[in-house]
């Protein structure tokens, strides 16, 4: 494809992400995060799905970049907050006290995000203890000062931030020394590389996570091997489809409810 057809592509799925808000075309899947020493479910990631009219089920990797692109990312963020708390409001009436984390882009951190956010959390009743905002570890993001204060703000006011995907830039040990955090993600490309020389980058950032008083959790568990990797690494939580694949609230609810 073209520069020319994949730009017209973009727009026009662009156009349809625009009208997919209003036609309600967006959900919410919710990835189960295991506690490893208990064995119970103790959060869960919220992750944005497009029932797309023609196309079915779409990832996030399929329109998220266009979302950035064409100035939507925030009003996605938005309604996974909408979604997700409602539903976490909803869960711990009933019985079912689980942690909630939503993605967030780096291009929405700002003061005024953090603001928004902890007043929605107000509205919303939901206990702030029970939100974690994720912001990806990549060489592209820098983060500069404006963007660590507002997550310095929002842990201030009680929402957990989490480093995502780390182990997937040069900067990781660096950026978990520097970033105000309360959780670190190690990336799955780690959890599947099997060679030993890994072993030393995982366990330096679980130390410094330890000095920090932080979460340390493994994403893309997939196996019984990559299962007693993390356990023996020391993370705290894990979550992958050796656990459970994302799901809708239809099929996560009996899991937490029938563990509450």
């Amino acid at each position: 494809m073209g520069d020319g057809s994949r730009l017209a592509a973009e727009a026009e799925l662009a156009g349809q992400l625009r009208h997919a808000f209003v036609a309600g075309e967006l959900t919410a899947y919710y990835q189960p995060q295991y506690d490893l020493a208990t064995g119970r479910i103790v959060a869960l990631e919220a992750l944005c799905r497009w029932n797309h009219p023609l196309q079915g089920l779409l990832l996030p990797a399929r329109f998220i970049d266009v979302a950035e692109h064409h100035g939507l990312i925030s009003a996605v963020g938005r309604f996974m907050l909408e979604e997700s708390g409602r539903q976490a409001v909803d869960w711990n009436r009933r019985g079912a006290h689980v942690g909630m984390s939503i993605n967030t882009s780096p291009s929405e951190l700002s003061i005024q995000f953090a603001e928004r956010l902890l007043r929605r959390l107000a509205e919303l009743d939901l206990p702030y203890r029970s939100l974690t905002v994720e912001v990806t570890e990549s060489p592209a993001i820098s983060y500069s000062r404006a963007e660590v204060f507002a997550l310095e703000t929002l842990i201030d006011g009680g929402v957990g931030v989490s480093i995502d995907d780390f182990g997937t830039g040069a900067a990781s040990l660096q950026l978990v020394r520097r970033l105000p955090l309360t959780e670190v993600k190690i990336d799955k490309s780690l959890v599947h590389d099997l060679r030993r020389s890994i072993d030393g980058l995982v366990g330096t950032c679980i130390a410094i996570a330890r000095e920090r008083n932080a979460v340390v959790v493994a994403e893309g568990v997939e196996t019984q091997e990559q299962f007693e990797r993390v356990i023996h690494w020391g993370c705290d939580r894990a979550q992958g489809y050796f656990f459970s694949p994302p799901l809708p609230v239809a099929d996560v609810e009996p899991l937490l409810l029938g563990a509450a």
